[in-house]
């Protein structure tokens, strides 16, 4: 019985602590719980950019952006070859008198050269008065200033018709046994051979003259032929010269009629060219 009644005694205490915990308020506890932590924050906005930090859009000083003086250039601007005429010549559409007349130079002129012939003996110049107009001119009556070898070879037009032509020079006044002579340069450029020539020195201001018939192109030296030249051949070159002249013309202004012809003793094609010169 007394056992009984601790047991319901017991019960009682255990129910009656049960009833008093269900009444508690909610925000009693038996232990206050720790507010929790907060994980740190990672910032992931750009910082502001004070304006100390952005860069400066002014234009640099003229040290730092100074254009370096450029190098001369490697390829040089191709120098201008020109021609001075020491004698009125001719300028044709060939090298040679079969072709067309272009214009005739005086001595003096000032002539652009624009190219070489492939045959030699001639440059092909730019008329001044037509630029657009280009003819070939004797270099043996030019005086040619700068490097013509840069220049390009042009290959003549074709003759118009074959016929013999030649271009005559002064070329200086020499001796024999005591007497004057004048000696020229003469070059064939025509299509036949010349065979036979005559010279005549005409001195207008003493009223002299002198002539002759020649059967040879040579080269006198002197009273010596120091170049044998016979028949004179399209294309080559040889001399004249004058007779001995007796009266002193050396200064005096000189003029010489040409004759030559493709047979001997004058004969067959016969061409005349005449030329005024001075010593």
């Amino acid at each position: 019985m007394h056992k009984t009644f601790i047991q319901l005694f017991c019960l009682l205490i255990i129910g009656g602590l049960v009833l008093s915990a269900c009444n508690l308020p909610e925000g009693t506890a038996t232990a206050e719980a720790l507010p929790p932590t907060e994980p740190p924050v990672t910032d992931t906005t750009e910082p502001t950019v004070t304006p100390t930090e952005i860069l400066s859009t002014e234009t640099p000083t003229a040290t730092a952006t100074e254009t370096p003086t450029p190098e001369p250039s490697a390829t040089a601007t191709p120098q201008i070859v020109t021609a001075k005429v020491g004698r009125e010549s001719n300028c044709r559409v060939g090298p040679g008198g079969m072709y067309n007349l272009v214009a005739t130079y005086q001595a003096g002129q000032m002539l652009e050269v624009v190219a070489r012939d492939l045959g030699g003996g001639y440059v092909y110049v730019m008329n001044p008065e037509k630029p657009e107009e280009q003819c070939y001119l004797l270099a043996n009556n030019i005086t040619i200033t700068g490097d013509i070898a840069i220049l390009p070879k042009f290959t003549p037009l074709p003759s118009p018709t074959a016929a013999p032509y030649f271009e005559v020079a002064y070329k200086k006044f020499d001796v024999c046994k005591g007497d004057d002579f004048i000696l020229f340069t003469v070059e064939n450029t025509g299509n036949f051979a010349f065979r036979s020539a005559y010279v005549r020195v005409v001195d207008k201001k003493v009223g002299q003259s002198v002539e002759h018939v020649l059967s040879a192109f040579d080269l006198m030296t002197g009273c010596i032929v120091a170049i044998n030249v016979a028949p004179l051949e399209p294309g080559a070159s040889g001399h004249l010269h004058s007779p001995p002249i007796k009266w002193d013309a050396r200064g005096n202004t000189l003029q010489a009629v040409f004759q030559l012809c493709t047979e001997k003793g004058l004969k067959g094609n016969c061409i005349i060219r005449t030329i005024e010169f001075s010593e």
